[in-house]
């Protein structure tokens, strides 16, 4: 043992190697540490995400579009989040296996723990009404990102197959109509004499709304359901009574 420690330092010597201080070493330990918390957290962002995205949509009306429920499941899922999501978790791991002792903890036990972190932080970036502020953004700041996800207003805007999203602007309550702009700025009249409205809210002004029922003309909706959707905010206005 102790010629092993004399080889050692007079190689040291020879090849004028120097010990690195203690500092060095705590300084890249909690380096890790910082990175493995900020992609955790990046991680939970991306998770949350998913779940806003996946969890918005009514999976209940795809039969109004001919197609089956495992089809429009692989046409809805989020696949850039769940990019970003992988990427994250992987860079995690990463940032744990060096840390001062993560070179113990193998993959699969690392790479759970760091997915059940995220999902509970995406629980709660979802729950607080994080995730939709951060995809309102996106939409506004970086253009096409739209086109990357399937959001609910791609899974309404289907009027040829009685598929209907917007919000109202006008209320005619002795007509029975809405005048409603849709999510591509189109207006359209809304027959609303044989409606069901599903929601807590009355219909109101400014009210955002998703609309199952019959197109008309090219300007004209018949409606069958109303559903308003959860979170919608009630707008100050007119009111008009559910029929």
């Amino acid at each position: 043992m102790m010629d092993i420690s004399k080889e050692t330092l007079q190689k040291m010597k020879r090849e004028s190697i120097s010990p690195k201080p203690r500092w060095y070493f705590l300084t890249k330990n909690y380096f890790f540490w910082l990175m493995f918390a900020l992609t955790t957290i990046l991680g939970g962002f991306a998770f949350g995400m998913i779940m806003f995205f996946t969890g918005d949509l009514d999976w209940d009306i795809y039969h109004y579009l001919g197609i089956s429920l495992s089809r429009a499941i692989l046409m809805s899922l989020p696949y850039l989040w769940i990019a970003f999501m992988l990427f994250f978790l992987f860079i995690t791991y990463y940032n744990f296996i060096h840390t001062r002792t993560g070179y113990r903890y193998q993959f699969i036990l690392v790479f759970f723990i760091s997915l059940l972190l995220s999902a509970l932080l995406g629980l709660g970036f979802y729950q607080y009404g994080w995730t939709e502020t951060v995809d309102r953004q996106l939409r506004t700041r970086i253009p096409g990102y739209g086109q990357l996800v399937h959001s609910k207003e791609k899974q309404w805007m289907h009027p040829e197959r009685g598929l209907l999203a917007g919000t109202i602007e006008v209320i005619i309550i002795e007509n029975n109509l809405l005048l409603l702009k849709d999510t591509f700025d189109k207006e359209w009249k809304i027959d609303i004499s044989q409606v069901r409205v599903k929601g807590m809210l009355p219909l109101t002004r400014n009210l955002r709304i998703r609309i199952l029922g019959q197109q008309i003309s090219k300007d004209t909706f018949k409606a069958t359901e109303i559903r308003i959707p959860r979170g919608s905010p009630q707008s100050k206005g007119r009111k008009a009574a559910q029929p």
